[in-house]
């Protein structure tokens, strides 16, 4: 899956990828986020500039979310809303991983729909960053 995400990113004009790094040296997560217009679930979710998508890959086989995962997640989209042209993040989980779809809720990340693909059903969870910043604001997330 991570050679699978280097090669979307590698030579994109519109995604990054990001390692998340626990005391500068253990990976937790890789971070992908690309411009929601330019990106293939814009096919099934209609985008908008401002607009990006989120793909997370966890270094764990738990099934069980821990408190460190959510604080990378939160401090990587602390680090993408500081961007003016992020308004908006999208993710796209799986609807049966449970885990990832409950990392996103506790994350900040908002229920919208599930998305039916010819694949795959999943679910679509966005984050704006005045949510989040109200959110971190009342203490409802951290």
């Amino acid at each position: 899956m991570v050679a699978a995400s280097y090669v979307y990113t590698g030579d994109s004009d519109f995604a990054r990828s990001f390692m998340v790094l626990l005391d500068n040296h253990k990976p937790v997560c890789q971070v992908d986020i690309c411009n929601a217009v330019k990106d293939e679930l814009n096919e099934y979710y209609p985008s908008s500039a401002g607009d990006y998508i989120i793909r997370i890959l966890m270094n764990t086989h738990d099934k069980k979310i821990r408190p460190f995962q959510v604080s990378s997640l939160q401090t990587c989209l602390e680090y993408f809303f500081r961007f003016t042209e992020i308004e908006q993040i999208i993710a796209q989980p799986e609807a049966d991983n449970k885990a990832y779809n409950e990392l996103l809720v506790k994350a900040g990340f908002s229920f919208e729909d599930a998305i039916y693909s010819q694949y795959s059903v999943s679910n679509l969870y966005t984050c704006t960053r005045q949510n989040f910043r109200d959110a971190l604001s009342n203490d409802d997330i951290r």
